[in-house]
């Protein structure tokens, strides 16, 4: 006697299958960052960096300052301080996603 797959339990199937690979990658990549890289993702839930973002936004009229585009802002280290939270708001700027892609991809980030 042959069985048969439906295709929409195959199709149910495939999709657990790619969301189980993403999220392995995902906590393996969490796993991979660096003390550095841990230690600023901390740094950007904290109310100084809410602070400074909101003062970069505000100063550059929440606009990006390479494109003049409104969509997905996002602020941009120019620099970075010694130590996480002493920068001011000088070393900051506004980019939007695509543009902000860029800067960093340039870097080599």
């Amino acid at each position: 006697m042959r069985t048969t797959i439906e295709p929409l339990w195959l199709l149910v199937g495939l999709l657990a299958v790619a969301l189980s690979v993403k999220i392995l990658v995902a906590l393996f990549r969490r796993h991979r960052l660096s003390a550095r890289q841990r230690a600023y993702r901390e740094y950007l839930r904290t109310d100084v960096w809410k602070r400074l973002r909101r003062e970069a936004l505000e100063r550059d009229g929440r606009r990006c300052r390479l494109c003049n585009g409104t969509d997905t802002l996002q602020v941009h280290h120019r620099y970075y301080p010694e130590r996480l939270g002493t920068e001011t708001a000088d070393a900051l700027t506004t980019l939007c996603r695509r543009c902000h892609e860029e800067v960093a991809h340039r870097a080599g980030r």
